[in-house]
């Protein structure tokens, strides 16, 4: 008896455990009509852009009054959840590649939906001496990578984008 309990006991773990893992690996996709009426809400600028691999692409801005924090945000969609994921990954692996060249200093990690960064670029570096907070987000045909300068209020106003959007960070 004591050993069909702990079977038990161990199958159910399991079996969150794989139930949480699938609940993780994916995100719902903002629109870009979504997109816009969010950033526009929280007092972002926001244009229209063009990218020659996405079927449309936002950049979404924000300063504070200062002019010493900013936020860039840009929203891609693609025609696949294969043209986003290889986007996506592109991203990440130029972040790393930044890292291993040792032009960027800092943290970074990556899951199955997003990647973050924070750190400086390094002299040598065309951004030396920028200190950054980077998120990459994969969501269904979308991405979005938002960045903002690694300060207090920089961070803050990319986090509260990225979850009044949805993505809790």
């Amino acid at each position: 008896m004591k050993t069909l309990k702990k079977l038990t006991a161990l199958l159910l773990v399991g079996a969150m455990t794989l139930s949480l893992a699938a609940c993780g690996s994916s995100k719902k996709k903002v629109t870009s009509k979504e997109f816009k009426k969010i950033m526009k809400k929280a007092d972002f600028t926001v244009t229209e852009s063009s990218d020659d691999d996405a079927d449309e692409c936002f950049v979404a801005t924000w300063e504070d009054e200062d002019g010493e924090s900013f936020v860039y945000m840009t929203y891609y969609l693609f025609e696949s959840k294969s043209d986003a994921k290889s986007c996506f990954n592109a991203s990440y692996d130029e972040l790393k590649e930044a890292k291993d060249d040792e032009e960027f200093e800092g943290d970074i990690s990556k899951n199955s939906w997003k990647f973050t960064g924070e750190g400086e670029f390094t002299e040598g570096s065309e951004y030396a001496g920028t200190e950054l907070y980077m998120v990459g987000i994969l969501a269904e045909e979308s991405m979005i990578i938002a960045m903002s300068t690694g300060d207090k209020a920089g961070k803050k106003a990319l986090t509260n984008a990225l979850s009044d959007l949805g993505y809790e960070i």
